[in-house]
């Protein structure tokens, strides 16, 4: 793993920021404005990297943006930035530029959205990639509970994921609730824990209702 303490100074104390032309501030939501308050006035751009957390949060700087990358991050995983798209946001338009080319050292494509647009694509990142996690967790749950391989659904999330930006998801679904299979469904309902009875209920009662219209 690489020691990052040999590639740049360090430092815990905020009255010994070092200069830099950027200063990220890469940390929980919650934490955003307190370690905003603590950087000193600097000439420095600041910037969060949240999606959900508006660029006014670091009003108390002159020079303040957004770099938000939509991905998920995981130690183990090495990533593709070039794949990874990059909303941007800045106070001044010439920091726009700044971020722009900050992404292209990592050969990263940017998009200059605002803090509404960013908050509802980080809405619906929440819906396609943190729900549709939890979902294949109660699947693979369901796998080893009964003694079949989670591996087998693969060839199918990705037939699903590749028709949803083909043809668009609301055009690809299919499934005993989109049928209106009411036998199937109530057959389903038998084999569920009460946990995985709930979601499974909510869920066939969203597309009942979306395919009524």
């Amino acid at each position: 793993m690489t020691d990052f303490k040999q590639l740049a100074k360090t430092t815990t104390d905020f009255s010994k920021i070092y200069s830099s032309e950027i200063i990220l501030i890469a940390v929980s939501d919650s934490s955003i404005a307190e370690v905003s308050k603590q950087i000193k006035s600097t000439n420095s751009l600041i910037v969060h990297t949240s999606g959900s957390t508006p660029l006014d949060i670091l009003n108390l700087h002159k020079r303040c943006g957004v770099f938000y990358p939509l991905q998920t991050f995981s130690k183990n995983k090495q990533l593709i930035y070039r794949e990874i798209p990059f909303c941007i946001e800045a106070l001044l338009q010439e920091d726009v530029l700044v971020l722009t080319q900050l992404a292209e050292k990592i050969n990263a494509q940017t998009f200059t959205i605002n803090s509404t647009e960013r908050a509802s694509l980080h809405l619906a990142a929440v819906f396609s990639n943190n729900f549709c996690n939890h979902i294949l967790t109660e699947a693979k749950m369901l796998c080893e509970d009964n003694n079949v391989s989670f591996d087998l659904l693969k060839p199918l999330m990705t037939e699903t994921i590749s028709k949803a930006f083909l043809l668009g998801p609301e055009n690809s679904q299919t499934g005993p609730a989109k049928r209106g299979d009411l036998s199937t469904l109530e057959k389903q309902k038998n084999s569920l824990s009460s946990r995985q009875l709930e979601l499974y209920n909510t869920l066939t009662h969203s597309i009942l209702k979306f395919y009524e219209r």
